[in-house]
Parts: C-alpha cells; sequence; structure tokens
C-alpha cells in the first residue's frame, strides 16, 4: 500500500534539502574522520592497522547492509527505514565519541556503518518517487552532486571542529545533525511500502554474508597478506556465499534482485562507471587529507579547505553531465567524466613525481579530478535506477550503493597499499637507527615524524626524508588512480548503450 502525499513544489524543496542533508551526513561519515586520523591515534594509542579499521569498519557494514536495507525499505516503508537509520547512525556516532581505545570505536564505527546502509538507498528511491517525471533529472543531479560533494564538505567541518575541539566533536556532532533530521523525515517522507513484495531472506543473507567476507578480505589482504589463512578463508567464503546469492536469485519466484537484469549493457556499465569512479575517488579522499598535512604541514582546516577545489569542479561537472546525457544519453558523459579524472590523477601524479611540486598546478589536477568526477557520478546512478523495476527502487538505489561502497573499500585497500609500499621503497632512515625505529618509521610516516621530533640531533633530515618518501608514496598511488580510471573510460565507451533512448534518458525514469 502506497502513502504518498501529493507533493507541493515547497514540499518538494524541504524534502530535498533533508534527504540531500541525510545523504551528505553518511557519505561524509569516512571523510570526516580521515582528516582527524592523526588526532585519533595519538589519542587512542591506534596502530595503523587500527586505523585502517575505523575507516573501513564503517564502509564494511554499510556496504554488507545495503541490499536487505533497500528491501526493507520496499517492504516495510521508506520513512520508517529511514528514521530508523538515522537514529542508529546518531545513536553509534554519539557514543563512539566517548570511546577510549581503538577496539571499541570501531566496533560503533560498524553500528555506524549499519545505521547508514538504512539511510543511504532511501535518500534515493524517495526522491525518485516524489519528483514529477519532467524534473527527475534535476532531482538526480542535485543528489549526484551531493553525494560527491558530501566528502569534501564533510571534511571541511571536521576541520573545523578540529581547530577549536578535540576528534570526539565531530561525532557528536554528526550524530546530532542526524537526530535532528528525524523529526522532517517524518513530517517529508511519504511511507510508500508494499507488503507484497517479497524480502528473500536467503537473499539478503547470502548477499551480506558475502559482501562482508569480500571487503574484510579486501582490508585485511595488504595487512595479512594474500597467503595467510583467515584471507584465504575470507575470500573463499566470499565467492561460496556470493554463488549461492546468484544461485537462490535465479531459482527463487520473487527475487530481491533478479541478477538476469545484469544483461542489460545499461546497468552493467552503470555498475562499472560508479565502482571504478568510487575506487578511485575514496582513496583519493582518504590519502589527500595525510599528504596535506604529513608533507605540506598544513593544520586539518587547512587541509580541508584544500580540498574545496574539488568542490569547485564538481558543480560545473554535475551541470554538465546531465545536458550531455539529455543530449547522447548516459554512455557518453560516463566515458568523458572517467577520462577527465583520470587526466586529473595524472597531472596530480607527475606534479608530486617531480619532488618538488608547483602546488598551483598541482590544485588544477584537484579541480580537473572534481570536474571529471561531477560529470561521471550522475550517468553511472542513471543507469543503474533504469535498470531495475519502478517497485524496486529502494534496492536500486542500494545496488547503485553497493557497487560504490565495494568500489571505494577496494579502492582505499589497493591504493593505501600502493601508497606504502611507495612510502617504503622511497624512505632512506639516517644510519644508526635500531632496527626497531626503522620498522616503526616504514610502517607509519606519522610515526616517523613523531620520531623526528624526539630525535636529539638528526631529526629535521629524519623529517624531511619522511615527508619525501610519503609524497613520492602518494605520486605511485595517484598515478595507480589514474590508470584504473582511464581504462574504466575505454571499457564504457565500448560496451556502453549507445544514443540516448527512453529508458536511459533522466527525465523518463519511471
Amino acid at each position: 500500500m502506497s502513502t504518498t502525499l501529493a507533493p507541493s513544489p515547497a514540499r518538494l524543496r524541504l524534502l530535498l534539502i533533508a534527504l540531500c542533508v541525510a545523504l551528505a551526513l553518511v557519505v561524509a561519515g569516512n571523510s570526516a574522520l580521515a582528516i582527524a586520523l592523526p588526532d585519533i591515534a595519538a589519542d587512542l594509542d591506534a596502530t595503523q592497522s587500527d586505523l585502517t579499521w575505523i575507516i573501513d569498519a564503517y564502509a564494511l557494514s554499510f556496504a554488507a547492509l545495503l541490499l536487505p536495507a533497500g528491501i526493507a525499505a520496499d517492504r516495510f516503508g521508506r520513512r520508517t527505514t529511514l528514521t530508523v537509520g538515522l537514529l542508529v547512525f546518531a545513536t553509534a556516532n554519539v557514543i563512539s565519541a566517548f570511546s577510549t581505545d581503538p577496539e571499541t570505536f570501531i566496533a560503533w564505527r560498524a553500528v555506524a556503518g549499519a545505521g547508514a546502509a538504512a539511510v543511504f538507498p532511501v535518500t534515493l528511491s524517495a526522491l525518485i518517487d516524489a519528483y514529477p517525471a519532467e524534473r527527475r533529472a534535476f532531482a538526480i543531479a542535485v543528489w549526484s552532486a551531493v553525494s560527491a560533494a558530501g566528502a569534501v564538505l564533510g571534511t571541511l567541518v571536521a576541520g573545523g571542529l578540529l581547530e577549536v575541539l578535540e576528534w570526539p566533536s565531530i561525532q557528536i556532532a554528526f550524530g546530532s545533525m542526524a537526530a535532528l533530521l528525524v523529526i522532517p523525515t517524518l513530517v517529508l517522507v511519504a511511507e510508500n511500502r508494499r507488503p507484497g513484495l517479497s524480502l528473500d531472506p536467503w537473499g539478503a543473507l547470502w548477499s551480506a554474508l558475502g559482501l562482508a567476507a569480500l571487503v574484510w578480505a579486501i582490508i585485511e589482504t595488504p595487512v595479512l597478506g594474500i597467503d595467510d589463512p583467515l584471507v584465504i578463508g575470507a575470500y573463499a567464503i566470499a565467492i561460496v556465499a556470493l554463488s549461492a546469492f546468484v544461485i537462490h536469485e535465479l531459482r527463487t519466484t520473487e527475487p530481491a534482485l533478479d541478477v538476469r537484469l545484469f544483461r542489460s549493457r545499461g546497468l552493467s556499465t552503470g555498475s562499472l562507471i560508479v565502482s571504478l569512479q568510487f575506487f578511485a575517488s575514496l582513496g583519493f579522499f582518504v590519502i589527500s587529507p595525510q599528504y596535506l598535512q604529513i608533507v605540506l604541514e598544513l593544520t586539518p582546516l587547512g587541509a580541508a579547505v584544500a580540498l574545496l577545489a574539488v568542490a569547485v569542479g564538481v558543480g560545473p561537472g554535475t551541470g554538465i553531465s546531465t545536458a550531455l546525457i539529455r543530449r547522447f544519453g548516459a554512455t557518453v558523459p560516463g566515458t568523458l567524466g572517467l577520462a577527465i579524472m583520470g587526466g586529473g590523477f595524472a597531472l596530480m601524479a607527475w606534479m608530486l613525481g617531480t619532488g618538488d611540486p608547483n602546488l598551483w598546478l598541482a590544485g588544477f589536477g584537484v579541480f580537473v579530478f572534481g570536474l571529471g568526477f561531477g560529470i561521471a557520478i550522475t550517468p553511472g546512478t542513471v543507469l543503474i535506477i533504469d535498470g531495475l523495476p519502478a517497485e524496486r527502487r529502494s534496492v536500486a538505489s542500494a545496488v547503485n550503493d553497493i557497487t560504490r561502497e565495494v568500489g571505494g573499500v577496494i579502492g582505499i585497500a589497493v591504493l593505501g597499499t600502493v601508497l606504502a609500499v611507495g612510502y617504503a621503497a622511497s624512505l632512506e632512515t639516517p644510519e644508526g637507527l635500531p632496527a626497531e625505529l626503522v620498522e616503526t618509521i616504514e610502517d607509519s610516516a606519522g610515526a616517523g615524524l613523531a620520531i623526528a621530533d624526539e630525535a636529539p640531533f638528526g631529526g629535521d633530515e629524519l623529517a624531511a626524508e619522511v615527508r619525501s618518501a610519503f609524497e613520492q608514496g602518494t605520486a605511485q598511488a595517484f598515478w595507480a588512480a589514474a590508470w584504473v580510471t582511464l581504462g574504466a573510460s575505454v571499457l564504457v565507451a565500448v560496451i556502453g548503450p549507445r544514443g540516448r533512448r527512453p529508458d536511459d534518458a533522466p527525465e523518463s525514469l519511471h
């Protein structure tokens, strides 16, 4: 039964604002903390592995629970699901602010990710249902822009808070904002539940287990090694569970996600665009704040302000994308956006690799990356949403979110590993340091700078070497991101649907 309210223009504007704020909160749930990692490490005595899990525990539960959350939203109601998600996200964030050890903090981060999984798909499906067909292109473009810029905005808010308060203030602020959103959610968001839809509990179970095992294995591979029994076991569980999900969805009469739909070039292309776009971009948002603070010695706020160049590019990028989709279809802007992202990464990598970068030119590279991101994000989402039936819009949104989260987690793990290996390979520590100190410095640039600060002599030389090595590692990570996005642009151009068709134009979503 649908409980959709007839939307007036004023109500639509308020709905758009409320849902975009909710979207920005869950997107910024990771990026905001990335800029606070040095402070968190010092306060909680966290290792580099702990810091990785502080970021990725959120992403793991988020990715694993997106599909079940999308199913629940379509079955039990979008308003109910969104409200529960906001309350869980708010509670977990506020409680996590009082953590006294990394393990407790990581656990509450995972709970916050579960809440975010219930919020994210509804923000898109509720907008698509509420907006008339002729205005859905606008709603999707705004949603896409916020989902792209949310990471930068979260970093900026966190940087401002860190100028005057400690890192727990970030968690309290985000949790409080989520709690306040419950009121407009109850007033503005239609329930739109469909009690007749199958919950497909086995499909939800297999997908959650498979994605959780896959994400865990990806995160731990750089730490434990590909030959570690736990890593091998996790990959095995992921393969078995995801295979069981596919088999179950093919056999059941009421699948939560009919995997046959991925035969569609549009749905497959959209998933490819989103996953590889976020492979590169989430790696960027985790690596860049560290580079700006470790190498350029900016404050957290200074680093956040520097990253605004991304948002400056995203804005016009989404506008260009909407115009291109209407004229040519989704494949052209998808291809172009990924190619421009690759060009931005290549420019940044080349400048950093010189050892004496022109920061204005590197900043232009960040802008180019943001422009490409803005152009690519809308066509990927449009292709995914159009690839699933209208009654499965929350599931379609969940597929969109799963591809971005899994792609992002892989990107953080892979690009983070490239950075770590490049940093360690480029590092030349002064002779005479104890072996245990050398190992600590090779494991963490932040620890290396801390050791340099405490050294009775030779500290300046060590600090300069650490910063130079981290710069080279960052350059190598950005080269990897450039090759991935440029290769993805070629692949999208080859396999993407040709021309503008009624089912891939944003204004015809139905």
